[in-house]
């Protein structure tokens, strides 16, 4: 997986804004599909005052996924995390640097787990959508850590700088 040791880390921040529903969301039409039972308006508010932000860091040396929210140990069990997880890996390119000695074939993402930080600089189920925004946050790095690293070490998209050390 890596040629020169197991020691290696990948991690990639993001920080997406969170919003407020004017027309509330009711619920799913079709939970496979994900349709919603209604059309929902909702508001982004201010990156700079209410917002979530998330770190995932991937490595051989972690032996199972965690998450953290808010510091706090979240289950990874609930199915939404489980499908993020699984379609991302599944979904994953070789990676390679040379210089760091970092090698990933794309069979080789199966193995290897994540550790997921994520704080809301907000109250978490305040009626803000702190999943979204920390989903948001997790779509963002997980594309970036899986897919973007061939471009050199660093990646800029929208507002998140995404590095590996």
């Amino acid at each position: 997986m890596a040629d020169n040791s197991q020691n290696w880390i990948l991690m990639a921040t993001a920080q997406t804004p969170t919003n407020i529903a004017v027309i509330k969301y009711w619920g799913k039409r079709d939970e496979t599909l994900i349709l919603p039972i209604n059309d929902s308006i909702s508001v982004t508010l201010d990156l700079d005052h209410l917002c979530t932000t998330t770190t995932v860091a991937v490595s051989p040396s972690f032996e199972e996924d965690q998450m953290f929210l808010n510091r706090k140990e979240f289950s990874l069990s609930g199915s939404r995390y489980q499908s993020c997880l699984r379609e991302i890996r599944c979904r994953a390119n070789d990676v390679e640097d040379e210089e760091k000695g970092i090698r990933i074939q794309k069979k080789d993402w199966e193995k290897l787990h994540v550790r997921i930080d994520s704080c809301n600089n907000f109250p978490t189920a305040a009626g803000l959508a702190s999943s979204a925004s920390g989903f948001a946050c997790l779509g963002m790095i997980e594309h970036s850590l899986y897919f973007l690293f061939y471009f050199g070490g660093f990646i800029i998209l929208n507002f998140m700088l995404s590095e590996y050390i």
